[in-house]
């Protein structure tokens, strides 16, 4: 059981851009050796960008939601564990799309190069946020 006087914003939102920091650096590492190995063409301009800000502001937002559950509800590490889990599964449906968002085809591969990084940004995410400081 956590001791929920322990978490405050401060050190969870500190521990959650580490973390953030960690899964986009892996994110990127892999982005590049996929897409290098694969011979992936046809990525979105940007799309290093977007790796980056999409796998550094949902770990920051889970982290704000960790520290309301934990303080709200007696089972809070848990509903969020599970939600967690949850929020990550449904985030690799959209790799397995034909069309990407901007409305290109989506380059062969991709789910191949996409689903790994939501694995990586939930683990290194959730494993950081609720690190016992």
């Amino acid at each position: 059981m956590i001791n929920a006087t322990l978490v405050t914003y401060k050190n969870t939102l500190r521990a959650a851009l580490r973390g953030s920091l960690i899964a986009s650096g892996i994110n990127i590492a892999w982005l590049f050796s996929v897409e290098f190995y694969l011979n992936i063409v046809g990525l979105p301009k940007g799309f290093p960008l977007a790796v980056v800000l999409s796998t550094g502001l949902p770990i920051l937002l889970a982290a704000l939601l960790y520290v309301v559950f934990v303080k709200n509800f007696q089972k809070g590490e848990v509903m969020f564990l599970v939600l967690a889990a949850g929020f990550t599964l449904l985030s690799i449906f959209p790799s397995f799309e034909p069309i990407l968002p901007d409305g290109n085809a989506a380059p062969a591969n991709f789910a191949l190069l996409t689903v790994p990084m939501h694995f990586f940004a939930a683990v290194i995410g959730v494993y950081y946020i609720i690190q016992k400081r």
